[in-house]
């Protein structure tokens, strides 16, 4: 990355004092940070090492941060983490409950998927209801669009926008600069991007477009199975040589989502069934068959899908059982409710059968 001028040009806005970066990658507790002066291998003091306990407070690349350098030369430690205005988490991989900082302080999340065998409506519902919790707006890419026909298409974009209600979407051809400008328009007056998707889906030949260079490697897809192959191996920030911040990820195999307690993402994804509970009669409503139930009635007309509520329903699920797995006192609520709700059963059996 070439040296900055000034800490604007990455998107910093705040008053601080001192010496401050903006971190550019990441890996195994090293990282790069982009100052003023040019860019810093530092690493983390002993306060985020053992003091701090929670997860998503360890810097992550797109954080601003305070540099304590050593004398002479450009290494140094990170003292602090500047507030942050955004994250974007997930839930991380494997079986144990910690959140996963993909990218910081991020304007815009380019939630990339290509037309090919990759197309997956359930995983692109999981993005847009992470980028909604984390505040950054989302934009669709849908990329590889040289591999499918015009009525493809058309059946894509109603397909997409049945769960992003007023989401742009962008079919990028590999092969053209189709909508480039735009996107780059997006990132002027130093915005950042995140963008986001699955191995091989032709994210690295999106960056080189944006950068108007060829800055990351590309592999072709295979044949057999149209697929990718993995390229990133590692989150990388970039500066756009036209203006903005563009943040590579490696490709995600799965994604889990993370509660952030409000899950904001989650009713602004599904905005409609949640104002269909508010209008419902009672507070308290199950929505089994209580009377003036409002998404019963929305089931039975129509006018809700049974699929969409129970998407809605299975989500809840999941970041109910998230938080459950990280606070001790919601588990010990939980098993009590599952107990009792266990010796009310067998009552009622003991009774029937006198």
């Amino acid at each position: 990355m070439r040296q900055l001028t000034t800490l604007t040009q990455l998107g910093f806005t705040e008053e601080a004092q001192g010496l401050i970066g903006r971190i550019s990658t990441q890996a195994k507790g090293i990282y790069r940070a982009v100052t003023e002066q040019g860019t810093y291998l530092v690493s983390l003091t002993g306060k985020y090492k053992y003091e701090v306990t929670d997860l998503a407070a360890i810097p992550a690349v797109g954080d601003f941060v305070k540099i304590e350098s050593f004398p002479g030369e450009m290494r140094g430690v990170i003292t602090d983490l500047l507030p942050r205005k955004q994250a974007f988490i997930r839930q991380a991989a494997g079986t144990e409950t910690k959140p996963q900082v993909i990218s910081a302080n991020v304007d815009y999340a380019f939630l990339a998927m290509s037309c090919n065998d990759n197309y997956n409506l359930n995983r692109m519902e999981r993005y847009l209801i992470a980028a909604w919790d984390s505040g950054a707006t989302p934009i669709i890419l849908l990329t590889k669009a040289d591999l499918v026909s015009e009525l493809d298409k058309e059946i894509m974009t109603a397909e997409l926008s049945g769960i992003a209600f007023d989401v742009p979407i962008y079919f990028m051809d590999m092969h053209t600069n189709d909508h480039i400008d735009e996107l780059r328009a997006l990132l002027q007056d130093n915005k950042t991007a995140t963008i986001l998707g699955s191995s091989g889906i032709g994210k690295s030949t999106l960056i080189n477009k944006l950068m108007g260079q060829e800055v990351m490697v590309t592999q072709s897809i295979r044949e057999s199975d149209s697929k990718g192959k993995h390229t990133t191996t590692h989150r990388e920030l970039l500066l756009l040589p036209t203006g903005g911040i563009i943040i590579d990820t490696p490709g995600m195999r799965e994604f889990q989502l993370w509660s952030t307690g409000a899950n904001a993402g989650l009713t602004a994804e599904f905005e409609d069934v949640e104002d269909l509970i508010a209008n419902c009669r009672f507070n308290d409503c199950s929505h089994t068959n209580e009377p003036g139930c409002a998404i019963n009635a929305a089931l039975e007309d129509g006018s809700l899908s049974t699929e969409r509520y129970q998407r809605y329903q299975k989500y809840q699920r999941e970041l109910a059982f998230q938080e459950r797995r990280g606070n001790e006192a919601l588990e010990r609520q939980e098993r009590d409710k599952w107990k009792k709700l266990t010796q009310m059963g067998r009552q009622n059996r003991m009774k029937k059968g006198r």
